[in-house]
């Protein structure tokens, strides 16, 4: 009881009125997170070390949790996930919440370790697996910071003109395929986008000075894997006022976040 007093203490401190959205997007978007500075954080935009063999999977219906408290975000999976047929009746309690569905965009995805389990892992010893509520439950990301592009706002929803960088990590490669809703910025960094709440993208974003957003047809499938070298996970996942996200895939510098000139 006394911790979600903290909690929602925590959402006025931020000016957040409790509804059930933001109750559930807390995570990403409270005022807990902070910037990349703030966080200390700098890791190597080089590709991470891949597994031998990819097994890719067709998009499915994913049943994720978040908790709240440690930012974690947890999927059914493992030795006893919840049923399809039983997920919307599925109440978890605080800290445990669960995470808005997303109209996804990429065709394919692999899910190979959870964050931080080491990079040599076989089997089952690649994920990181909790019970909670008479289900088994699979690790799948935490969040690190978020940044402002055109300065600080809503990361729920973010201004016209401003867009927000939420670094995560997340041991998981996408597939793209066809064609792809590219943004990029005035530096060369590019970022495509992997989700929308509408389900129907939309360029028509109101983006910061420099920065634009397009369709781009595809001659070959688009594979995004994460960043950081070695062992690590990062990706960088951008959001914009329309509610849509979008994964970086090109860095324009050799670090992130790149050293101020």
């Amino acid at each position: 009881m006394i911790k979600a007093l903290h909690f929602i203490i925590d959402l006025l401190r931020c000016k957040v009125v409790p509804t059930a959205t933001s109750l559930l997007l807390f995570l990403f978007a409270g005022c807990a997170l902070q910037t990349s500075k703030e966080a200390g954080l700098k890791f190597s935009t080089e590709k991470s070390k891949l597994p031998d063999s990819l097994k890719w999977r067709e998009i499915g219906f994913a049943k994720e949790i978040i908790n709240q408290k440690d930012k974690i975000v947890v999927i059914g999976g493992g030795d006893n996930p919840i049923p399809l047929n039983e997920w919307e009746a599925f109440k978890p309690t605080f800290p445990w919440t669960k995470n808005i569905d997303r109209h996804l965009l990429f065709k394919k995805t692999y899910f190979y370790r959870s964050p931080k389990t080491d990079v040599n892992c076989e089997g089952k010893d690649c994920i990181t697996q909790l019970e909670y509520k008479g289900y088994t439950w699979v690790e799948i990301a935490k969040p690190i910071c978020v940044d402002y592009v055109g300065g600080k706002t809503d990361i729920l929803k973010p201004e016209k003109g401003h867009l927000v960088i939420k670094t995560i990590q997340k041991c998981q490669m996408v597939m793209f395929t066809d064609s792809i809703f590219q943004l990029t910025d005035q530096h060369g960094n590019y970022y495509v986008m992997h989700a929308t709440e509408t389900g129907k993208p939309d360029t028509t974003a109101a983006l910061p000075n420099g920065w634009a957003l397009k369709k781009v047809l595809l001659k070959e499938p688009l594979i995004i894997s994460p960043f950081g070298g070695g062992n690590e996970c990062y990706y960088n996942i951008v959001g914009d006022n329309l509610g849509q996200g979008y994964h970086q895939y090109i860095f324009a510098d050799k670090f992130y976040p790149p050293t101020e000139k």
